[in-house]
């Protein structure tokens, strides 16, 4: 048997592969060893294997390999602190390969495509970047995480809202929605920013308000000129090597699905060709 496991800031989706036909899967918190230690990432485990039926808890006493991809999991360090609470909480298991979750994202999304380059988009809570040729990662997009980059994601798409409501700079339709919604005020946001674990979860959090009035003019623009700063980071930093002029783009995660007719236009702006979106890699990876 084999365990699945994709893990973004937010939460991570796990899939026990007990045969072609059988697959067990659940959720559980994100398992970003920047935000999370060893301990913590065993407390969490052990609430799910304490809380499943016992033909489950069977199940993953048989586990042989267990294969991960997280995001923060690029560092030997923070790989280290993920293998250490998976040897933990799964004894028995022989085989346990911790990666970063670009090389889950960039194998999920081709589907089996092979010997094709590509630019793997990754926007989620946070965003990242890299380049793949069907199989492994030539390079990685440098990664600042939330306070200093992670641009286009839904954790600096709902930071740039919120600023904008505490500026008072939203049209005024939209600044009563928001205030409508959550209740914001200056105290409650810089709590939430500066005193509470996973910032870039609360700012997230605002994503489905952007999604339901995405046609407003002001968050069109606010997404748009979001994508269109990630877009430009990457050709910076890639360089010749993947001009986006007639580039293949793969793109996974939850606000790349639910905004994909204004990230398919920044993309098609760029003279680039969006050829797939994958809202969660973890079936893909069970496929492939």
């Amino acid at each position: 048997m084999i365990l699945y496991a994709d893990s973004g800031s937010t939460k991570t989706d796990w899939a026990l592969k007990i045969s072609d036909d059988k697959i067990i899967t659940w959720k559980s918190g994100g398992w970003n060893p920047y935000y999370l230690t060893s301990k913590q990432m065993i407390e969490e485990g052990n609430f799910f294997i304490e809380n499943i039926n016992f033909d489950n808890q069977n199940n993953l006493d048989k586990i042989k390999e267990i294969q991960f991809y997280g995001a923060g999991c690029s560092t030997f360090d923070n790989k280290k602190s993920v293998q250490l609470a998976l040897k933990t909480l799964f004894p028995q298991t022989e085989k346990i390969k911790v990666e970063h979750d670009l090389l889950g994202a960039a194998r999920s999304a081709y589907n089996n495509e092979k010997n094709t380059i590509g630019i793997v988009l990754i926007l989620g809570t946070g965003s990242n970047a890299c380049l793949y040729n069907g199989k492994k990662v030539t390079q990685e997009l440098t990664n600042l995480g939330f306070w200093l980059g992670d641009e286009g994601s839904g954790g600096f798409l709902g930071k740039k809202l919120v600023i904008d409501f505490l500026y008072n700079r939203l049209p005024s339709q939209v600044h009563y929605l928001l205030e409508k919604r959550y209740s914001l005020d200056r105290e409650f946001v810089l709590k939430k920013a500066y005193q509470e674990t996973k910032p870039n979860e609360f700012f997230a959090s605002f994503v489905p308000f952007l999604y339901q009035y995405k046609e407003e003019e002001y968050i069109r623009n606010l997404i748009s000129t979001s994508f269109d700063e990630f877009l430009k980071r990457i050709e910076d930093e890639f360089g010749e090597k993947s001009t986006t002029l007639n580039f293949n783009f793969y793109a996974v995660g939850s606000v790349a699905y639910f905004f994909e007719d204004i990230l398919k236009e920044r993309i098609n702006n760029r003279k680039g060709n969006l050829v797939r979106i994958v809202k969660s890699p973890i079936e893909g990876l069970v496929g492939n």
